[in-house]
């Protein structure tokens, strides 16, 4: 009997990645040092590319209803509101920021794993690990636990996921760096409610001499602020007063409010940092453990959560023996990139929207407006934060075979309307519903209705087979051509919803062979 695979920490990343292999029927153990689940809340921001994977896994419902929808960004500086981001450019169900407390998004999580049948280990803490790169036995990874009582146990596991944060033990046993830097500027952050003229609707940014101001609403007038230079000066044993944040927002604010009733504050400091190596042996990294950045754009738990979707299938594949060990290495290669561009843009737009030099404020002022207000830019913007625009084109996995269309192996399958044949008759449907987040899914996009090539049909594909064609609105045929060219064609979807594969429809049946003999089948015994 395989040991269950070791995860270690419960905040967003280490629940995903326990639902995750859960989904897959993976045993697993998840562990966390803290007495509980968090009451406070640091992350607050769901964007929607983690909210299309939360509904493929029922749990998107639940977290819009509890959440409250940011679909503008309000921008400010010079005492006027320079330009407004307007996420309906995003091509997706969730055409917002969903802010939410990390606390109810953490209970979301538990709540899915506790359906299948995991709870959290509270009070267990990580104190030694240790793996032996040359062993045949099916757990060469070991651990050393600290139990709730005191007593020492030793695990032996075939994987561990350093899910604990940014002061991973895991991180520093192996001895990776953590890349990048500290930030000079001190910051406070509270959580209130905020009566004036700020709407629920946007997200509220004001640039100013005196520093950055953030107002991010999370409804019924409750806010959470982040402010760059507080007042006073920040020490252990104190943190931000409501009357200093109310003196920082009429500092930096044409807008009138008045703070009342907060609920918490803190004070911190911004890193920007990620490790080199997310997979060292049989020991992973994801989330804080791996990268850690500026709170700009709500960039760092969705990263996180989307660092386990892309890992965790892959695993299971693994673990069930229905894929090589060289897959893990796509983990590693697929989200180091993400990775280091959330680091860039995060701290470049800290230092633009932050920057207290006069001349830069002075050209943000009078361009910010005819920048801001672009049609591509808004496109552009929107679609990085919402985490849309993460491709794996350079993935080993993608495999792209024809020309035309919009999508390419490696690019997020689009969130549109398609018609689906089924028992002979055609529906209409999502294709984010019609994607399986369990299995790859072969979509067989035809123009004229070709159907699926019998040589398809006998290749043997392990997964879902779906044949799909444009809807008859008006513009339907168009918008499907776009996306998959003018000539009928195949799309090998992955388990996280991104192309691995593309083809022509007449030579889908040879490459889906390769493609699954390269990195979908058992691997071979060795001797």
């Amino acid at each position: 009997m395989i040991d269950p695979v070791l995860v270690i920490g419960a905040g967003p990343t280490g629940l995903t990645a326990a639902l995750e292999l859960s989904r897959f029927g993976i045993k697993v153990r998840l562990i966390d040092k803290r007495d509980a689940p968090a009451t406070t809340s640091r992350a607050i921001g769901v964007q929607a590319r983690t909210l299309e994977l939360f509904e493929q896994r029922g749990l998107a419902g639940e977290m819009v209803r509890l959440g409250n929808e940011g679909r503008f960004g309000s921008v400010y500086s010079g005492g006027e509101r320079v330009f407004r981001l307007d996420f309906a450019h995003i091509e997706s169900p969730y055409p917002y920021i969903l802010f939410i407390s990390q606390a109810e998004t953490e209970r979301v999580l538990r709540d899915a794993l506790m359906r299948h049948g995991i709870e959290p280990e509270w009070r267990t803490e990580l104190v030694a690990i240790q793996q032996d790169a040359l062993s045949r036995d099916q757990s060469p990874a070991h651990a050393v636990l600290k139990r709730a009582d005191g007593a020492m146990e030793h695990v032996a596991t075939p994987w561990l996921i350093g899910a604990e944060g940014a002061h991973s033990l895991v991180r520093t046993t192996l001895d990776l760096p953590y890349e990048g830097h500290t930030r000079e500027e001190q910051y406070a952050l509270g959580d209130l409610r905020i009566e004036g003229g700020l709407t629920d609707t946007d997200f509220h940014i004001f640039s100013s001499d005196h520093g950055f101001l953030g107002l991010f609403p999370m409804g019924g007038e409750h806010f959470r602020l982040i402010a760059s230079n507080p007042l006073s000066e920040p020490s252990p044993a104190s943190a931000p007063s409501q009357d200093e944040l109310q003196k920082i927002f009429d500092q930096r604010s044409p807008i009138r409010a008045r703070f009342h009733d907060m609920t918490w504050s803190s004070w911190f400091r911004i890193n920007s940092r990620m490790v080199p190596r997310l997979k060292i042996g049989r020991l992973f990294l994801g989330g804080d453990s791996a990268h850690i950045h500026s709170p700009a754009g709500a960039q760092g738990m969705n990263t996180g959560i989307q660092d386990m979707i892309n890992l965790c299938w892959k695993l299971a594949r693994v673990v069930t023996q229905k894929a090589p060990e060289a897959l893990l290495d796509t983990y590693e290669s697929d989200r180091l990139p993400v990775m280091r561009n959330v680091l860039q843009r995060t701290d470049a737009l800290t230092t633009t929207i932050g920057s207290e030099n006069k001349v830069a404020r002075m050209l943000f002022n009078h361009l910010g407006p005819f920048v801001g207000g672009a049609d591509f830019v808004q496109e552009n913007a929107t679609a990085n934060m919402s985490q849309i625009a993460v491709s794996y084109r350079d993935s080993e996995l993608s495999e792209r075979h024809r020309g035309g269309g919009s999508l390419h192996a490696g690019d997020r399958i689009p969130t549109i309307v398609v018609r689906r044949r089924e028992n002979g008759a055609w529906t209409e449907t999502s294709l984010l519903s019609a994607l399986d987040p369990s299995h790859f899914t072969l979509l067989v996009a035809a123009q004229n209705g070709d159907g699926i090539p019998d040589s398809l049909r006998a290749a043997g594909f392990d997964g879902r087979v779906i044949e799909i064609a444009p809807t008859n609105e008006p513009n339907g045929a168009k918008r499907f051509a776009e996306i998959f060219g003018r000539h009928s064609c195949m799309v090998l979807v992955r388990p996280d919803g991104y192309a691995g594969l593309t083809s022509p429809l007449d030579l889908a049946a040879n490459r889906i062979a390769s493609y699954q003999t390269k990195w979908l089948s058992a691997p071979k015994a060795s001797h």
